[in-house]
């Protein structure tokens, strides 16, 4: 019996779309065909399912799945069976109501198809003009209601030069991951020409060398089972060949995933048109385990080159373009480029002799959560690591670890897992507000960016500067001579951070150790400089959680200001931590040294005119307009925190004001001696 990782239910014929290359044909109708599968028949489908193992992950297809009407109905039953249930679609009619529903109804993310990064292109492939902004709208709204989603890609000849393109896109957008599939000329895309062996082999080959540049971002190559041949051939303990390996290797059509058409009809793929049943004439279990074709896919005999070639267990080849061209099942894949080399043949996930493994039960429990499809792997992979460290035991920290290398912060997790906590920065009001006038496919990408250039500086939030400088980067360049220890020491800083992050933060830390060097007078940036700055600027403090949460409470206009001096004043006084005490002490001193100012102008009262008198006072305060808006900041503020009988600063303490009080009205005769 063959475990059942992922099952396709095809819900509908209807789409709103007429896409170029759609495999179903799909017709755009507004009203469910005669032999759509209703409600009650795919709920029976899901709880046979569920009966035999909640480890299977359904995606609920179309045509297009949201023209359903009882969509949520169907999520919410196979969710409350324990099944991991994913949507595949459009996105066009992905609205923000739909996002909210699909989510309560317990839906564990969604695959948007995406066909170009040209709107006019894009639109082209979908015979619908408009598509483009729409399916952005809907990953916006899943964005923003954190439904989790996908980005999917199928390649053809007239958009393959997209591919690296595609990658950056569907960073920037949020995505989880990127699936790209391989057009199989089947249904409406029979008509389409394909790509060239060769074409698909250099896009394999750069969907590897892809992953392995961005490994926060999971991309995977669909019906392309000569992906694992490659990244083999690359690397042989590459964790597409092992971690993300099924233990049958190669495609996984009617050995372990298999699809219902909207008709009840089931076959092992839809490029796969053979029918081997349908889930109306008899129990679809009875069908999966025993279907004529499922077996032969799980027992291959495979002919031509593929019969003798040494990657024939790890890749198999697709056998659904064979069967498409000759109708031959187990024929040559007419895709591969590969000649074999009468080597022996590979085997995937090959086990290891270790001893006895055990599991805490924290880690147990984190596995539980794993999609079963996953669970075998993920368990087999973490086992073979603990080994290789000489260690008897898997823990939750090696599952962190291992998660953090092979999916970043993007586990596949079932339905109802706690989600990973995401902290992200505050951002000031003209900081958002110039976010939200990025174009939004850019969005993501640029607040990632950016909170990590200020999380790697230290910063507490991201305002409109930090934005201006990361525009104007490309702006900077070095002005000194830089010595060997002193380029040494930068890089070995930066050697563990993001490439994007890099970019932005290594001209901050270039010009700031060339200050440095010029406050010594010196024309050279030696080691010396380069480790004040690492010191002083980025590390060395810390912060209470109740005096970081101080912080974080204060006005916008003067909370990045405020963590900034007070790290100063610690690194001043050698501290390396700052408490609640210290923040007050901190405040306390600036507030006096404000107050001697404003009596060095004369005044003798605590009220706004401080402002008008420093205007003539202070140079640099006349005719600025950014002056003008801080000081009505300020005020506006201030004025909404007065006291119980709206006098005096409700946001400082009665101590301090009678303080400031008694300096300001001191004889000015005597402000000398003090």
């Amino acid at each position: 019996m063959n475990d059942l990782f992922l099952l396709a239910i095809n819900l509908t014929r209807r789409c709103n779309l007429n896409c170029s290359h759609c495999y179903l044909d799909a017709e755009t109708l507004q009203h469910g065909t005669e032999g759509e599968l209703t409600t009650q028949e795919v709920k029976q489908l899901l709880d046979e399912v569920a009966g035999r193992s909640t480890d299977t992950m359904v995606v609920l297809t179309g045509g297009e799945p949201l023209i359903r009407k009882d969509l949520e109905q169907l999520v919410q039953h196979g969710t409350q069976r324990g099944l991991s249930i994913v949507i595949g679609t459009n996105g066009v009619l992905l609205t923000e109501k739909r996002v909210l529903s699909l989510k309560a109804a317990g839906a564990m993310g969604a695959g948007i198809s995406v066909d170009s990064l040209d709107p006019t292109i894009h639109d082209q492939f979908r015979g619908c003009s408009g598509s483009w902004e729409k399916t952005l709208a809907g990953m916006d709204a899943c964005r923003k209601h954190e439904l989790p989603f996908q980005v999917h890609f199928s390649i053809t000849k007239g958009n393959a030069a997209e591919l690296e393109g595609m990658i950056d896109f569907t960073l920037s957008v949020g995505a989880h991951l990127l699936n790209i599939f391989f057009l199989i000329c089947t249904g409406r895309g029979e008509k389409m020409s394909d790509i060239t062996p060769e074409q698909y082999e250099i896009a394999l080959t750069r969907i590897i060398e892809a992953q392995q540049k961005h490994p926060e971002l999971m991309i995977r190559a669909r019906c392309a089972p000569h992906y694992k041949r490659i990244a083999y051939q690359n690397d042989p303990n590459s964790s597409v060949t092992r971690a993300e390996g099924y233990e049958g290797g190669g495609c996984i059509a009617g050995t372990h995933y298999c699809r219902i058409t909207p008709e009840g009809a089931v076959t092992a793929c839809p490029y796969i048109p053979d029918e081997e049943g349908s889930i109306r004439q008899q129990p679809f279990l009875e069908i999966w385990d025993h279907a004529p074709t499922f077996e032969q896919l799980r027992n291959p005999t495979l002919g031509g080159k593929c019969g003798q070639c040494e990657y024939q267990i790890l890749c198999g080849g697709c056998r659904a373009r064979p069967k498409a061209l000759g109708d031959d099942l187990m024929d040559t894949d007419p895709w591969c480029s590969y000649h074999p080399q009468g080597n022996t043949i590979i085997q995937p996930l090959a086990d290891t002799p270790q001893g006895e493994i055990h599991w805490t039960p924290e880690a147990q429990q984190r596995l539980t959560r794993v999609p079963g499809f996953l669970r075998k792997m993920v368990k087999k992979r973490a086992e073979k690591h603990v080994a290789e460290q000489k260690q008897t035991t898997v823990t939750s920290e090696v599952l962190t670890e291992l998660s953090s290398k092979r999916f970043g912060s993007n586990m596949p997790k079932r339905p109802h897992s706690p989600p990973a906590k995401e902290i992200h920065l505050v951002w000031t009001t003209e900081a958002q507000q110039r976010l939200e006038d990025t174009p939004h496919f850019l969005r993501e990408g640029v607040r990632a960016v950016a909170e990590d250039v200020a999380h790697t500086e230290g910063r507490l939030e991201v305002n409109i500067q930090l934005l201006d400088r990361l525009e104007n980067e490309d702006e900077s360049g070095r002005k000194l001579n830089w010595s060997t220890e002193a380029e040494q020491l930068l890089e070995a800083f930066l050697a563990e951070r993001q490439p994007q992050v890099v970019l932005f933060v290594k001209p901050t830390l270039e010009s700031a150790a060339e200050r440095e060097a010029k406050r010594r007078s010196a024309i050279t940036v030696e080691a010396v400089d380069m480790q004040s700055i690492i010191d002083t600027q980025l590390a060395g403090v810390e912060w209470d959680a109740d005096a970081l949460q101080r912080v974080e409470g204060s006005p916008e206009f003067n909370r990045a200001g405020i963590k900034k001096a007070a790290e100063f004043n610690a690194r001043r006084e050698g501290l390396a931590r700052i408490t609640s005490e210290d923040l007050t002490r901190f405040r306390n001193r600036a507030m006096m040294k404000a107050v001697r100012r404003l009596r060095g102008f004369g005044m003798d009262e605590l009220n706004f005119d401080a402002y008008e008198v420093a205007k003539q006072k202070v140079p640099r305060l006349k005719d600025n307009p950014q002056a003008e808006k801080r000081f009505s900041e300020i005020r506006s503020h201030v004025e909404q925190h007065q006291g119980e009988e709206g006098e005096g600063l409700g946001v400082l303490d009665r101590e301090l004001l009678d303080q400031m009080r008694a300096e300001l009205k001191k004889p000015h005769t005597n402000r000398n001696k003090s």
